[in-house]
């Protein structure tokens, strides 16, 4: 089962787009106002290992993520639900 902290269900409410940077393995986080949010990297690897953050697109330098559209817990869904 996936249990999320509090900070994680703000950061999933909120955030739009993730980009993981591989090289140097840094993690951007924006919300949909183009806004700048914090994440770890090991928050960032856990949401990714989990299936809630699904890779969208990537190229020679970077790789981006977004949050699924089906949610896979109900403490998932009640996250995204209000994004």
């Amino acid at each position: 089962m996936i249990e999320l902290t509090a900070k994680e269900q703000r950061f999933l409410k909120r955030a739009h787009e993730v980009t993981h940077f591989p090289w140097t393995n840094t993690v951007k986080a924006v919300d949909a106002n183009g806004k700048a949010m914090r994440l770890s990297r090991a928050t960032f690897e856990r949401l990714r290992d989990d299936g809630i953050l699904i890779r969208s697109s990537s190229d020679l330098t970077s790789n981006t993520y977004r949050p699924i559209s089906a949610p896979v817990t109900p403490q998932v869904e009640d996250a995204l639900s209000d994004a």
